[in-house]
């Protein structure tokens, strides 16, 4: 089992969640970045994360069966190349200021 999240990664979780998606700016979630654009695993770490609003984070939200619009339908590679975005890069970012 993953560890919790302490208090003060749920709060900086909030902070980060009020930026909005990354793709389209509505209210977003946490995304755990858990592989890169360039292929293989990351181990799930709670400072490595984005904001991704339920379309673009959850395959069961992806509405669109022939146009995917999901990290999980599309994966880290195929959403940076559908939306231009490098999940990994912008959890850096996030977690460095």
């Amino acid at each position: 089992m993953a560890k919790q999240p302490t208090k003060a990664e749920r709060e900086r979780w909030g902070e980060i969640v009020q930026r909005g998606c990354l793709v389209c700016g509505r209210p977003a979630t946490i995304h755990h970045v858990t592989a890169s654009i360039h292929g293989g695993r990351l181990t799930r770490r709670h400072d490595r994360v984005v904001p991704l609003c339920p379309v673009h984070h959850q395959a069961v939200y992806d509405p669109f069966a022939n146009d995917p619009q999901s990290v999980e339908r599309l994966g880290h590679r195929g959403f940076y190349m559908k939306h231009g975005i490098d999940l990994l890069a912008e959890a850096e970012r996030l977690a460095n200021g």
